[in-house]
């Protein structure tokens, strides 16, 4: 078996390449490309296709994103911009050193790079996109008219013996509060920050109890009655869960009021959430939010949703991660999940309703699309056939979104299914990959085009 894809991955590692600075690892896809005479293209959103014909077999598409999720524990100095994530092992999985790993889909990526590496005979067109993570523009605008498969295998999944044949639409939604601040600038008041949370990718996590720092701070603030606020801020992505969030506020509660709220607040939810903590401080100050206003902004904070809104078989059908607040900027950002259009119109029509109620704006950011393929398709039966491990593998529906959904969009007749090994806790700094899984599926990949190959002749 031909296996260089943790060496990819090491190299990938060594590229900065979060949503929106992908420019130098298609730059390093398309020098890939060139030392080994294979056919490849570049657009403007640095998206690339790679080809590989060495057969007169069936097309398969394979697909990954070349974009990472950059999450890093506070007292960290690195900087995605520039600098190399550091690879470590334990024997057992790969992991970073106090940031997100890039995993999530950089071991895709490098599935697809030992495929093109090797002397496998196939007929692949390899496609990578950018800035899935984010607003998906890469796969949105991607031009696939010169593309031949009607089989597209993504991999871009996180649990091996998996096969994944319907996903999750996902909305990024903006509520823009319309908020006005006064001209009053009160100086000695308070920061408190909620944080320790396990934070998660808002797909996956979403039903796992993490805890939402947005949320906790707003019950929390909905106690402290003459409150002005000066700022909010927390999250960082639609499609992260919230570790950490503070608010800065002008009150007449003295310190030790507050310090005795924050303590049997943290104490009240670590029967909860046991690595959560709240602190106070004080702070320099600055311009305020009325206290009418900044009433408001808590209480629509508290009527918003945050979690799975419904189940069908223990499954997420349709769920709502309230991922960023940001006052300076006069910003909710929220993301939505859904596998049932009718549930997707539920939900939007309550926000409509509630920003409509509290002077707010619902803007509809982004919409990326979900997909469905019949379990008896093709593609999936072949995926079964080959998998390694037979009697573990399943077929399932997931609560995620995959950008495969756009090419299902633009190729109406393409059949697609996702596989991938397992990685765990994606979108934090504990993201890590399992060595053992990424060469079963390694296997499996070279076993499926093989097969299919085979079968076309």
């Amino acid at each position: 078996m031909h296996d260089k894809t943790i060496e990819f991955f090491k190299e990938i590692c060594k590229i900065p390449h979060g949503s929106g600075n992908e420019r130098k690892i298609a730059k390093y896809l398309c020098e890939f490309a060139e030392e080994r005479n294979l056919e490849y293209s570049i657009d403007n959103f640095n998206n690339v296709i790679i080809k590989k014909n060495t057969s007169n077999g069936r097309v398969i598409i394979l697909q990954a994103h070349t974009d990472m999720v950059c999450e890093k524990i506070e007292d960290i100095d690195f900087d995605f911009e520039k600098d190399e994530i550091k690879v470590l092992s334990d024997g057992e999985f790969l992991y970073a050193d106090g940031t997100t790993l890039g995993a999530d889909n950089g071991i895709g990526v490098a599935q697809i790079l030992n495929i093109l590496d090797s002397d496998i005979k196939c007929n692949i067109e390899a496609v990578f996109t950018t800035s899935e993570e984010t607003s998906m523009s890469g796969a949105i605008n991607i031009d696939v008219s010169s593309l031949k498969g009607k089989y597209l295998l993504n991999l871009d999944g996180f649990t091996e013996h998996t096969i994944i044949n319907e996903s999750s639409s996902f909305y990024d939604l903006i509520v823009k509060l319309n908020s006005n601040i006064t001209n009053n600038k009160v100086s000695k008041c308070y920061k408190i920050k909620v944080y320790g949370l396990e934070g998660g990718h808002s797909g996956f996590e979403i039903n796992n109890n993490k805890g939402n720092s947005i949320k906790i701070m707003a019950d929390l603030l909905t106690k402290i009655e003459d409150i002005e606020l000066i700022n909010i801020n927390g999250g960082t992505k639609f499609n992260v869960i919230p570790s950490i969030c503070e608010a800065e506020f002008y009150s007449k509660h003295t310190y030790e009021e507050l310090e005795t709220l924050c303590y049997y607040m943290k104490n009240n939810l670590r029967s909860i959430y046991p690595s959560i903590d709240i602190s106070l401080n004080i702070s320099n100050g600055g311009i305020t939010y009325s206290n009418t206003e900044s009433i408001r902004i808590i209480n629509l904070l508290n009527k918003l949703y945050h979690g799975v809104l419904l189940l069908d078989n223990g499954l997420p059908i349709t769920s709502v991660n309230l991922g960023i607040i940001n006052l300076k900027e006069d910003n909710i950002c929220l993301g939505m999940r859904s596998s049932r259009i009718i549930e997707e119109e539920k939900y939007l029509n309550y926000l409509r309703r509630l920003c409509s109620n509290n002077n707010c704006e619902l803007i509809i950011y982004g919409h990326q699309p979900g997909f469905e393929n019949s379990k008896d398709s093709k593609l999936i039966q072949a995926l079964l056939k080959t998998a390694p491990n037979k009697e573990d593998t399943l077929v399932k529906s997931v609560h995620i979104t995959i950008e495969a959904g756009f090419f299902k969009e633009k190729i109406p007749d393409v059949e697609i299914a996702v596989i991938s090994p397992n990685i765990l806790d994606a979108h934090t700094p504990k993201e890590r990959v399992e060595i053992a899984s990424v060469k079963e599926t390694n296997l499996w990949l070279e076993n499926f085009i093989t097969y299919f190959d085979k079968i076309n002749n």
